[in-house]
């Protein structure tokens, strides 16, 4: 049974074959084998979205674990499920194995904090061999009888160009193609329909939005997407007090957003320039803020100045 304490895993290279060889001969006792079977699989999102250096991969398949969409475990509205395991005996998840510095394997467990770690032992492609790798699991246990959602379709695309990449096999790769992804309900494309003309709305400015960031009691909490204000207090403390149009963008496309996340700065995304995919992820986060806080109170001066909006004084 996977043990959850990582002082257990005690060998970061590959176990001995049944040919007596090694795969893996000069590993340091510092580094970590870590599963992946999500966005975690793609070496280049690795890099380029995560700022990791992987040292290594491995193709590999981990035993006794179903991988799981669940209901409730995402962001309503954008992101409504993210991969996680659910334990059945009878099932197996394909995904990719990477060898991180501890500095790296810590950093990771940092951005995975919304899940347990644990170790268990993977089948490496092709071989006899084994790792010992660390995995991400639910805090809580799922019941197989939890029911699934549908991921977004800009997540779904990333588990699918870290399965390719890697060459993972065809039927796992046909699997995650075809996951279900979320599409906005009738009642979300009438909300989205009934926001006003930004020109019919008060308007506030960078330096006035960024007052609302939640540092003085005497000024409400505020958060802008697509250039329209709402009165809303958000989960993430980075999205208070700025449009976060620009930082959606940076995560759709997979960019570091703390290397370049501007902070709701201009020059700001011209909505009229992104392609259709980029668009609709963006207005998902309005509508997130629209179910969540209703009409906008505002628009934000510089975005539309910006925009293909000619704005009323």
């Amino acid at each position: 049974r996977p043990q959850r304490l990582r002082s257990q895993l005690t060998l970061p290279g590959l176990h001995t074959s049944a040919t007596g060889n090694m795969s893996l001969e000069h590993t340091s006792s510092d580094a970590r084998w870590k599963f992946g079977y999500g966005s975690n699989m793609s070496q280049d999102f690795l890099r380029t979205k995560k700022a990791l250096s992987p040292l290594c991969s491995r193709r590999t398949v981990l035993h006794g674990f179903r991988l799981s969409f669940p209901v409730g475990h995402g962001i309503d509205y954008v992101e409504p499920a993210f991969a996680t395991l659910k334990r059945d005996p009878t099932c197996a998840v394909h995904g990719v194995s990477t060898l991180l510095s501890r500095a790296d394997a810590d950093k990771l467990d940092r951005m995975e904090g919304g899940y347990a770690l644990e170790v268990a032992t993977a089948h490496v492609y092709g071989s006899g061999e084994e790792l010992r790798v660390e995995v991400y699991v639910p805090r809580r246990e799922l019941p197989l009888d939890h029911p699934e959602g549908a991921c977004s379709e800009r997540y779904r695309d990333v588990l699918v160009k870290g399965a390719v990449e890697n060459d993972l096999e065809s039927a796992w790769i046909e699997r995650l193609r075809s996951l279900p992804v979320y599409t906005p309900s009738a009642a979300t494309l009438q909300l989205r329909a009934a926001v006003p003309s930004p020109s019919v709305l008060p308007q506030m400015s960078i330096e006035e939005l960024r007052c609302h960031d939640g540092s003085s009691e005497s000024h409400p909490v505020y958060t802008s997407a697509c250039g329209y204000i709402f009165s809303h207090d958000p989960h993430f403390r980075s999205y208070r007090g700025r449009d976060v149009t620009f930082r959606n963008l940076l995560h759709f496309r997979g960019i570091n957003i703390d290397a370049n996340d501007d902070g709701g700065k201009s020059p700001f995304p011209r909505l009229s320039q992104l392609d259709a995919a980029e668009c609709e992820y963006v207005l998902q986060n309005r509508d997130r803020l629209l179910h969540k806080a209703g009409p906008p109170i505002a628009v934000l001066r510089e975005f539309w100045e910006e925009q293909d909006v000619v704005l009323e004084a």
